[in-house]
């Protein structure tokens, strides 16, 4: 298990920007795909038909709604990789130190 044993004033601004942008997102993503019964990325579109999808089941919407969900998800995901990221870069350039415990 890693912990963080210090952090550098600037990579907590980096990442709790980040963090105050993506989180909230984030969370209206998932909250609007358990609203709508699903996302367009789990969804299709076939013959002027939209559908958001989600286990198996699937609901059929207007193209703006569709197109919606398209993008919110997409933001939704790369706000998280970009998160990420960020802790990768961090971490190499040395602004964040881990500690590692071993554990029996």
């Amino acid at each position: 298990m890693a912990k963080i044993r210090s952090q550098s004033n600037r990579s907590k601004w980096v990442l709790y920007t980040t963090l105050a942008v993506v989180f909230p997102n984030f969370l209206i993503f998932i909250l609007g795909s358990m609203y709508l019964g699903g996302d367009a990325l789990n969804g299709y579109a076939k013959d002027g038909h939209y559908f958001l999808c989600a286990h198996g089941s699937c609901t059929e919407v207007v193209k703006s709604l569709w197109t919606y969900s398209y993008w919110r998800a997409l933001t939704a995901m790369n706000g998280i990789l970009l998160v990420f990221i960020e802790l990768a870069i961090l971490v190499t350039i040395g602004d964040i130190v881990l500690e590692f415990n071993a554990r029996a």
